[in-house]
């Protein structure tokens, strides 16, 4: 029963994604770009057929496989950690992960591409446009790997090394 409010969350979190990359398609396509702020940030329509930055173009179902497989695995992991621990971070961020993989597989599934829109500037060079899911993914990935890094396992492991054991 506790498992429903964080299959709600991904369920909303994916809903997210997916409206407002329907707003884009709707709004942003027809006119390319809008600058929010000049030389930083900008909404730009990109449809996108491979990874970050563009690279492996073409490789939709690759892609798609990819993200079922790391679905597949987030759920196996989420569903191997501790019942105690409701809310913890690692839930969450398996959540975000889950979402995101989902929300660029529902694109690659029934568009073709993923609908990138935000376009960042830094110091002069442009930065990866992105989306939402990515967005899901990243967060997701980065609290994941705190979580195991300053997991009790991994001080006890540091621990028994120091003692030589």
């Amino acid at each position: 029963m506790k498992k429903i409010p964080l299959f709600i969350l991904s369920i909303i979190l994916i809903f997210i994604d997916q409206i407002v990359k329907f707003i884009c398609l709707q709004k942003l396509k027809p006119i390319g770009s809008i600058k929010v702020i000049e030389n930083f940030f900008y909404l730009t329509y990109v449809e996108n057929k491979g990874a970050a930055f563009g690279m492996l173009q073409g490789a939709r179902w690759i892609f798609i496989g990819i993200a079922f497989i790391a679905v597949i695995f987030c759920i196996y992991y989420y569903n191997k950690l501790p019942k105690n621990k409701f809310l913890n971070i690692s839930k969450i961020s398996l959540i975000f992960i889950i979402a995101g993989a989902i929300g660029n597989m529902i694109d690659r599934l029934f568009r073709g591409y993923v609908v990138d829109m935000f376009h960042f500037i830094f110091w002069g060079r442009e930065f990866a446009v992105f989306n939402v899911a990515d967005i899901l993914v990243c967060v997701g990935t980065f609290f994941i790997a705190i979580a195991i890094i300053f997991s009790e396992d991994s001080k006890k492991e540091k621990i028994d090394k120091e003692k030589g054991e």
